[in-house]
């Protein structure tokens, strides 16, 4: 708990990105940024696939899922979409991230935006970039639980930024479901969590997956997606949200004065919860487990 924290604005932007449409995605989000440093933030978060449109959704209607693999033509269909993601995370690249990097310089604050990746020998990973207040690159952090994203790399671990205001990990979308993810964010020492999303929002089973996230941790929950924006408490509380026709959210918070108060700021119960050494490879032989009855048909 020995983490400099003190009390600053998170802010979030949130909109319903294009499709394979880079470029304008990027004008409206260069705004949207101006919009929420205008405001006061000082920390600021993205949906998931903020530029590229979150165009894993395509693979539903292209049936290019794991249950689509034996199916005529799949694997034609599957480079064909490659191809096109491939050429579309370059143009991402090279063309949109500066433009961030150069908006985060201009207004001193901290980006974490999400979009696709492309690597060596052209691997594309779901990616969020944690860009700091002088327009660097801090480091980025890729998806782990996507398994149904067949055209993406899965991410390993789970990193934590510095920041002058607290130590902020990140989750995308389906990591919020997974309870170990979050812990080892909170292992790793971060005290606010950000996830940028796609998928499932609203009421019922989102809410209740980040205010336990929060809770249990005892850390801040930023949850970012193209419908809505929401801040919950270390104690598990919805303390600010947006609507789906409100596109940026602030809110200051003093994570010295309130991390801690969920179930990780009692130190006996946290002891009982779980530790470094043990939680991890516990958690993964249950999920190879559980994955492997599955595949078998188990279920």
């Amino acid at each position: 708990m020995g983490a400099k924290m003190k009390a600053f604005t998170i802010g979030a932007v949130s909109f319903q990105p294009e499709l394979w449409e880079p470029k304008k995605n990027l004008r409206q989000l260069l705004g949207l940024i101006d919009e929420a440093a205008q405001c006061g933030a000082q920390v600021i978060a993205t949906p998931e696939g903020i530029l590229d449109g979150y165009i894993t959704r395509e693979l539903v209607r292209l049936k290019i899922r794991e249950v689509d693999r034996a199916s005529k033509g799949f694997d034609q269909r599957l480079a064909r979409f490659r191809r096109r993601q491939v050429a579309l995370a370059k143009k991402i690249k090279q063309t949109c991230l500066p433009a961030l990097h150069k908006k985060a310089a201009e207004h001193g604050v901290y980006l974490f935006a999400n979009t696709l990746d492309v690597r060596r020998r052209d691997a594309v990973f779901n990616t969020t970039f944690v860009i700091g207040a002088r327009g660097e690159l801090l480091g980025t952090y890729d998806k782990v639980h996507a398994a149904f994203e067949v055209t993406n790399r899965l991410g390993k671990g789970y990193p934590v930024f510095e920041t002058p205001y607290a130590p902020i990990g990140v989750l995308i979308c389906a990591d919020r479901q997974f309870p170990e993810a979050a812990r080892s964010v909170a292992l790793g020492g971060a005290r606010i969590l950000i996830i940028n999303s796609y998928g499932m929002y609203g009421e019922g089973a989102n809410e209740r997956f980040i205010r336990q996230r929060a809770y249990e941790n005892g850390m801040y929950v930023l949850f970012c997606h193209p419908r809505e924006t929401v801040l919950v408490s270390p104690e598990g509380r919805i303390i600010a949200a947006t609507c789906a026709w409100e596109h940026v959210l602030t809110r200051s918070i003093d994570p010295a004065e309130a991390v801690g108060r969920g179930l990780f700021g009692n130190p006996a119960m946290a002891k009982t919860y779980c530790t470094p050494e043990t939680s991890l490879g516990m958690y993964r032989r249950r999920y190879r487990e559980e994955l492997k009855r599955r595949q078998e048909g188990a279920w």
